[in-house]
């Protein structure tokens, strides 16, 4: 019998120090959207050179930030980004990063995952077919909590793949976005 209220009682004790407090509590699911300027360095080589063009551009996109935790959560997002190519040629992507976040201090908010970006469309004189589709990188950041919804962001993405390779050589770039977000 002994053995019986003790199980219970370690039950009962068990369950009440698992139970969530009031203040303990998961922030809710929140939406957003951001807008800012591209800078893409792009690199060319060949066999017997190479070099660094920098061109410029826009994106405009959508987040959801997923809390786990009062410090972390996970936000995808979804961003059209538009850039010059080579002259006055324009390439179209859509961006796929998928995000941890964790708060740093005070008003600012670390970031890093991996990126995935897919060609929606290029200007070029070359080949389209020879331009990679699909590209994947990783990408990191802060952004700083201005107001309880504005936040400014940068973060800067790396390439693993190569945008375009021949038997001339390959051209391969890495960007960097400075914007700002609001969150509904």
């Amino acid at each position: 019998m002994r053995i019986i209220v003790l199980f219970i009682s370690l039950v009962f004790l068990s369950s009440h120090s698992f139970a969530q407090d009031e203040d303990l509590s998961i922030p809710n699911i929140t939406f957003g959207l951001k807008v800012g300027i591209n800078s893409v360095q792009m690199k060319v080589a060949s066999q017997s050179s190479e070099n660094t063009q920098n061109k410029s551009g826009v994106y405009f996109g959508a987040f959801v930030n997923i809390p786990s935790s009062d410090a972390f959560s996970i936000q995808p997002e979804i961003i059209y980004s538009s850039t010059e190519y080579s002259g006055s040629n324009k390439m179209n992507f859509l961006n796929v990063p998928v995000l941890l976040t964790f708060k740093l201090s005070n008003n600012f908010t670390g970031f890093f995952g991996p990126e995935a970006q897919i060609l929606l469309d290029i200007d070029a004189r070359e080949n389209k077919d020879l331009f990679n589709s699909f590209l994947l990188g990783f990408t990191f950041g802060a952004n700083y909590k201005v107001t309880p919804n504005f936040y400014l962001e940068a973060r800067p993405y790396f390439a693993f793949t190569k945008f375009l390779e021949d038997d001339l050589g390959y051209r391969k770039f890495n960007t960097l976005q400075i914007g700002i977000a609001y969150k509904f």
